[in-house]
């Protein structure tokens, strides 16, 4: 599932996947390849999405199990900042990450690289119909957004992207169960920071302990997928378009 008009067929091994996406990461934030990333709207974009979904996520956010996986996802995942920096010094370690984390994590690793550029591409297109669609000056409404957003040659995209979240989710919870995936993080913190892996480690960190609090993902990614096709549906009908079928 590819927006960059390269191959839609990423390369299968992880350490290969992860440098596919990483590259494809930096490609969909260059203004020269993408002359969208230049609007303000998507600055703009970017804060309407945080709060949407902080609203969204409200009591997740105030339940003692969930709330620090809520925090983890609207800080790390679907925040207003922009990570463009941090993303080009994960590249720059791509070499010393892949000799020394385990293929479990690597995994996990590559899943949030490909839903990074994935989402910043799609917000790339956002940006250019909103361009079109609103004066400068004019901010951006719900309707407006549900204009750009219910698409039908997006809908297939948007459902890859929520089973990137949630298969980012399940990669999370599956490494908290290993012992040594515990260890080995609580060992390399200081060294990773010397290497070069400081930012990189303190994203895994985060999430590995509001896994580790869950006791058990699936309830909470079930509440968050549920919110976030419920969330598709409305747009559609804001905009008063038909939804497409799952197989469109």
């Amino acid at each position: 599932m590819n927006l960059s008009g390269q191959n839609d067929s990423p390369p299968v091994s992880v350490k290969e996947r992860l440098k596919h996406w990483l590259v494809d990461n930096r490609n969909a934030h260059d203004e020269a390849l993408e002359p969208a990333n230049r609007s303000a709207r998507v600055g703009e974009l970017r804060q309407f999405q945080a709060r949407r979904l902080a609203a969204s996520c409200a009591d997740l956010r105030r339940t003692p199990r969930y709330a620090a996986a809520a925090e983890f996802f609207l800080s790390d995942l679907y925040s207003e900042k922009d990570f463009t920096e941090r993303d080009r010094n994960v590249e720059k370690i791509y070499p010393i990450m892949i000799r020394l984390l385990p293929e479990a994590v690597l995994e996990t690793v590559a899943v949030a690289a490909e839903l990074n550029a994935l989402s910043h591409r799609m917000d790339l297109r956002m940006v250019a119909r909103l361009d079109g669609q609103l004066d400068p000056a004019q901010p951006l409404s719900l309707h407006h957004y549900a204009l750009a957003y219910a698409q039908d040659q997006d809908h297939s995209i948007r459902r890859h992207q929520l089973a990137l979240i949630l298969g980012l989710g399940r990669g999370l919870d599956h490494i908290v169960r290993k012992r040594m995936v515990r260890e080995l993080l609580a060992l390399c913190h200081w060294p990773a920071k010397l290497a070069g892996l400081g930012a990189l480690q303190s994203f895994l960190e985060r999430g590995f302990d509001a896994f580790t609090a869950l006791k058990g993902a699936n309830p909470f990614l079930l509440a968050l997928a549920h919110r976030e096709r419920a969330f598709m549906i409305e747009m559609y009908e804001l905009a008063g378009r038909a939804i497409p079928h799952p197989g469109a």
